[in-house]
């Protein structure tokens, strides 16, 4: 039988991904009915974060960051760092006011209830966080936008105080990237969490891995990259009982580096470099997030956007325009990672638009590289992807009162 065949600007314009996905026969059934309508969270709290002067970062890129110890004794760079501007205790109360919203539950406890569904003493607990932009060196810090120690001290101290999960059994991990100690580990306030990072010994399960469907990794060109590599899961994953994704709101040439991206921190570098080439408009951010430990063993998404970068996923955070303040100060919650991707994407497509010619054009053409969106939900049926208005995704926006 010959295949069908469509050019790029068919798939990208003449039709959906759902009819492209019915074409070749790959839709495999309805959207389980308890999943058609998601409900994503966003906490406002204008106190989360204090003033943070953004004109001192300009022009956000390689020449504003220290790189070197000599760098950092340099007064040519900002000796502040932005994630001192986030304020713990408001982090905590928003962390407790998502969790009962997205629940519809009177308390945390209730909430975690809700979502570790058939918890017992004992199991195994693994934070996914994002650290992308780590130095790799602990006497050098930069504005560089990454994970930050309020939200998993949030986490954290919910799991412990008020489920009673014994801190031992909770993991912090980022297993490709590197843990900076003076930014989180020394922060963190439960200090018999393991933390699991490209140091740490033992970190990959070659019993599980990604399977990828239509598209193939390719080796990119010009390279000294092996011609093959293994793309398994970390032992933090296939061995947890339950994992929450903690991720940030960053553009990325793929769109949006949210909920989904943050599992390429789990799979062994140099594979991600296998996946980049057109990584948006491929299968292999769905296909990853389709793996069992992902799809079966994610029990949350929450995006850390107190602050965020609507501009690029390297640099440090960016002035908004859409946002009551220049920072976000807003936490998202969401248990469907393609409607909670989805809702971060039109916020970043909404400032994008707002920003005007402060976007370059490959900004702009950014946020819409995001076809791995439709292939998560019409072939792999891992959630709900659309645009405003939105219509099956009910996305609740509240204040911290």
């Amino acid at each position: 039988m010959k295949p069908v065949e469509f050019s790029r600007r068919q798939f990208l314009g003449n039709i959906s991904y759902s009819v492209l996905a019915s074409k070749l026969g790959l839709l495999a059934g309805p959207i389980p009915r308890n999943d058609a309508n998601p409900l994503i969270v966003r906490v406002h709290d204008s106190g989360a974060s204090r003033t943070w002067d953004y004109s001192a970062s300009h022009p956000w890129n390689r020449s504003a960051e220290p790189s070197t110890l000599a760098d950092m004794d340099n007064g040519k760079f900002r000796r502040d760092r932005y994630f001192d501007h986030i304020d713990e205790a408001k982090v905590i109360s928003m962390l407790r006011r998502g969790l009962t919203e997205l629940t519809g539950t009177g308390s945390t406890r209730e909430a975690w209830g809700n979502l570790l569904k058939s918890y017992k003493r004992g199991d195994k607990v693994t934070i996914k966080v994002n650290l992308n932009n780590a130095s790799y060196n602990e006497d050098i810090t930069t504005n560089r936008m990454d994970q930050t120690i309020p939200l998993i001290n949030a986490v954290v101290g919910d799991l412990v105080e008020n489920i009673s999960i014994a801190e031992e059994n909770i993991t912090v991990a980022d297993p490709s990237r590197w843990i900076h100690p003076g930014i989180l580990f020394n922060r963190c306030r439960y200090k018999k969490v393991r933390w699991v990072d490209s140091r740490s010994p033992e970190l990959w399960d070659s019993r599980e891995s990604v399977v990828f469907t239509k598209d193939q990794p390719v080796r990119p060109g010009n390279s000294n990259l092996p011609e093959k590599v293994s793309f398994h899961l970390p032992n933090v994953y296939t061995k947890a009982d339950h994992i929450i994704n903690l991720c940030l709101m960053k553009n990325h040439g793929c769109g949006i580096t949210g909920a989904m991206k943050n599992h390429f921190g789990a799979i062994p570098s140099p594979t991600p470099k296998y996946l980049h080439d057109g990584l948006g408009e491929k299968s292999y951010i769905a296909d990853l997030c389709n793996t069992n430990s992902i799809k079966n063993k994610v029990r949350i998404n929450i995006c850390d956007a107190i602050f965020a970068n609507w501009h690029d996923n390297v640099w440090s955070p960016r002035p908004w325009k859409t946002f009551p303040e220049e920072s976000p100060n807003s936490l998202f919650f969401g248990t469907d990672p393609v409607a909670f991707d989805s809702v971060l994407l039109q916020h970043i497509t909404d400032e994008v638009n707002a920003q005007g010619n402060n976007a370059p054009m490959w900004v702009q053409e950014a946020v819409r590289a995001h076809q791995f969106l439709h292939y998560a939900m019409d072939y792999h049926r891992l959630g709900i992807h659309e645009h405003k208005p939105f219509h099956r995704i009910e996305y609740r926006q509240i204040e911290n009162l």
